[in-house]
């Protein structure tokens, strides 16, 4: 009996050793996004250790607080439900594992903690009594972590890879009906000026490029009638988008909901967010956030909403700018044919710009062939080539050698769209 005891004790206590400094519960929540850098996180911990060698129970309830703070952290880490983990390729994984247990030390996990809750949400005993398992609430540093592993090379530092081209240009609007401008809704609704305000000071405050609601409109108004792009023309956000050459754009709705809890007003605000490549209108990400119901100002809770929502919809973008930029400066380029050609001719044309686009573009996707207008994606690798007007000029001079009959003029230059006319 006394052998199989030892066994059994010898057993729990390789198992420990095995796991190391990683947390025995793994068991967390995502509650919500305190700020751009925190989040709150509800977990739970496990402490104590069972049979004969058996600990006191304010020491388990020690190791259980312990474990629910490196469940806190391994949720930011590894993510979860509601919230995007920072290490999430197998790639990113392969190069975590030698630094993993190094991040989980105690020290690292209270570096890591920006403020716990001072009681419990649960607390009850496990195992026959000899471990307990504890439950409370904790702010985690996800800026923090973020730096941890940039610096151990786990993860690319957005700057580094987008030394060249810098960070993407971003513009947020409101999500109205078809045909509807965002910008007039904009001006005329509060919460969603509330909200537009919001988005963009997070993005500034993360050195994103942001495209303000007045200056679009005048780009707008002076590119509106050079903007052709089938099948989006009832999509105004996207045009608008397209026009002052953001990379991406940001869509929101907001609901305030309100009700009586005795005789007192209280609010609840909802904020969904969805982010857009502008150049192909495909979705990168979408997330709706909550805030918590109270009688706080409804500004106050559509601000809490939407850092709730872009506290993922921003981690998707910053992947797939790092992702895009691998294959080079992404545009869009139309050609519009405006002389008098006939139908060989236009057919000439069609080949004369996809063999341009092969000479100078490292890639390209055919998005539109039609009578009077051929429609591209390009990512250029040349870095002498990646600003509009150089691209300008070398695609004007491949073109007049493939297709000497025709020449190109400029319509729309910007750093997402480039328009010119076969004349």
């Amino acid at each position: 009996m006394m052998r199989t005891i030892l066994i059994l004790s010898l057993f729990t206590l390789t198992a420990a050793y095995a796991q190391g400094n990683l947390p025995e519960s793994r068991q967390a929540t995502f509650v919500e996004a305190v700020t751009g850098d925190e989040v709150l996180i509800k977990a739970k911990g496990v402490g104590g250790v069972s049979g004969m060698f058996g600990l006191k129970e304010e020491e388990s309830v020690k190791l259980a607080e312990q474990d629910a703070r490196k469940s806190a952290v391994y949720i930011v880490v590894y993510g979860g439900a509601g919230l995007d983990g920072l290490v999430r390729s197998d790639e990113e994984k392969r190069k975590f594992a030698p630094v993993e247990q190094e991040l989980f030390s105690d020290g690292n996990v209270a570096s890591f903690i920006a403020w716990e809750a001072n009681t419990f949400d649960s607390r009850v005993k496990v195992a026959g009594g000899g471990k307990i398992r504890v439950e409370k609430q904790f702010r985690v540093r996800r800026s923090a972590l973020q730096q941890f592993l940039t610096d151990r090379r786990v993860i690319e530092r957005l700057e580094d890879v987008t030394d060249e081209l810098g960070l993407p240009t971003l513009m947020a609007l409101p999500e109205v009906k078809p045909g509807r401008n965002p910008l007039d809704e904009l001006r005329s609704d509060n919460a969603l000026k509330q909200a537009a305000s919001v988005i963009e000071s997070y993005l500034t405050q993360r050195k994103y490029n942001v495209v303000a609601p007045d200056q679009a409109q005048r780009i707008y108004e002076q590119q509106k009638a050079q903007l052709s792009v089938k099948g989006h023309e009832e999509d105004l956000s996207y045009m608008i988008a397209l026009s002052v050459g953001s990379d991406i754009y940001v869509s929101y709705t907001v609901t305030v909901d309100t009700r009586k809890v005795g005789t007192t007003d209280v609010r609840k605000a909802s904020v969904s967010v969805r982010a857009f490549e502008t150049t192909t209108a495909r979705m990168l990400g979408a997330e709706t956030g909550y805030s918590e119901e109270s009688a706080a100002p409804a500004n106050a809770l559509v601000e809490a909403a939407v850092a709730n929502a872009l506290n993922n919809v921003v981690a998707r973008l910053g992947a797939y700018w790092q992702d895009d930029l691998k294959n080079g400066a992404q545009y869009k380029i139309v050609f519009s044919i405006t002389g008098a050609f006939d139908e060989d001719a236009r057919y000439d044309i069609a080949d004369a710009a996809a063999k341009t686009l092969k000479k100078i573009a490292a890639k390209t996707k055919e998005n539109v062939v039609a009578d009077n207008t051929i429609d591209y994606l390009a990512w250029i690798q040349d870095k002498e080539l990646q600003s509009p007007s150089a691209l300008f000029r070398e695609l004007r001079r491949e073109f007049s050698n493939a297709y000497p009959q025709a020449k190109l003029k400029q319509i729309t230059l910007n750093r997402k769209l480039i328009v010119v006319g076969v004349e």
